[in-house]
């Protein structure tokens, strides 16, 4: 019998190894013996960019405050009855729902209802889709990344209803 989902583990970020921690120092070490002049443009962006989301910061914790209080009274389960569990394997529509919570540009626990836009309601860019979320459901859930092409929702997932089916039409890697 499965297991159920509340059960299932939590994400585990893999640790950078020695080569990929060296290779990067040695790089900083390039740019700093061989290209002041690029290492201060780079100074001067990175201040820019940190000036930016210190202005940008409190609007955004304002706008998913204001979502959070909306949804005060929602949590997972409001989530998880937008999809038929005979149909849709429930360690996926629990992971989904918690990885896109932890990805929000914000410490608040916003409750995710199935309908969010993932670009525009809930401000997450395709980057994290691509390089964070998948990774971390894929994981999580023990399907496989592979065959993406084939899944009738690849290059059209936009909601996390979406993400959920997506993520239901991929391969297990092994048995849960």
């Amino acid at each position: 019998m499965k297991k159920p989902s509340r059960f299932m583990p939590k994400y585990v970020a893999e640790k950078p190894s020695a080569p990929t921690l060296f290779t990067v120092s040695a790089v900083f070490l390039g740019i700093v013996i061989y290209a002041p002049i690029l290492l201060a443009i780079l100074a001067g962006v990175a201040l820019l960019v940190f000036a930016w989301s210190k202005i940008e910061e409190p609007k955004i914790e304002k706008y998913f405050l204001g979502l959070y209080n909306e949804r005060s009274d929602e949590s997972i389960c409001e989530f998880a009855r937008e999809f038929d569990p005979r149909v849709v394997d429930t360690w996926v529509i629990r992971a989904v729902y918690e990885q896109i919570q932890a990805s929000l540009p914000t410490e608040q626990k916003v409750p995710i209802k199935a309908s969010d836009i993932l670009f525009e309601k809930l401000m997450l860019d395709e980057d994290t889709l691509d390089l964070d979320l998948l990774e971390e459901i894929s994981q999580r859930t023990g399907r496989t990344l592979e065959g993406l092409e084939t899944n009738p929702y690849y290059g059209r997932v936009t909601t996390a209803r979406d993400l959920v089916l997506f993520f239901n039409h991929q391969a297990r890697v092994h048995a849960t």
